[in-house]
């Protein structure tokens, strides 16, 4: 080959290199989201069985209704409760209370009032309710 034929296979190589890397860099970066937008993405569905760090109430204050909860949920006619989980907001469903769905919005960012309705146990009848929330407070 000559001199100018390597010339130009290595001008095109390292332009080959310089694509890929600016590409790789640039999608990178795509799946975070920027800071003040973090704690608004929902993030998973799993079974409360798989969450190792859920705290179970013991057995001889299960039956018992707190002060905190209605007395029966089910004659309510309430589907979930929205409840502090490790600083983030915690979608259980009712009857059963077990997790429905873990959220990435963050106490911290909500009004004092609705931490501590939530803090309390915000009851909610149905899923439309609930995906009203996860919308004003997601977005």
């Amino acid at each position: 080959m000559s001199r100018r034929t390597w010339g130009i296979t290595l001008t095109v190589l390292a332009l080959a290199i310089v694509a890929a890397t600016a590409l790789w860099y640039v999608r990178r970066d795509t799946a975070i989201p920027p800071e003040e937008q973090r704690g608004t993405e929902l993030v998973e569905m799993l079974p409360a069985e798989t969450r190792p760090d859920r705290v179970t109430q013991p057995e001889d204050t299960k039956d018992a209704p707190s002060a905190e909860e209605p007395e029966d949920t089910e004659a309510e006619g309430y589907a979930y409760v929205l409840r502090n989980h490790e600083g983030y907001v915690a979608v259980y469903e009712l009857p059963a209370d077990e997790i429905y769905e873990y959220t990435d919005v963050i106490m911290e960012i909500l009004p004092a009032a609705l931490q501590e309705e939530i803090h309390e146990g915000k009851y909610l009848k149905n899923e439309e309710e609930l995906y009203n929330f996860l919308e004003n407070y997601t977005s």
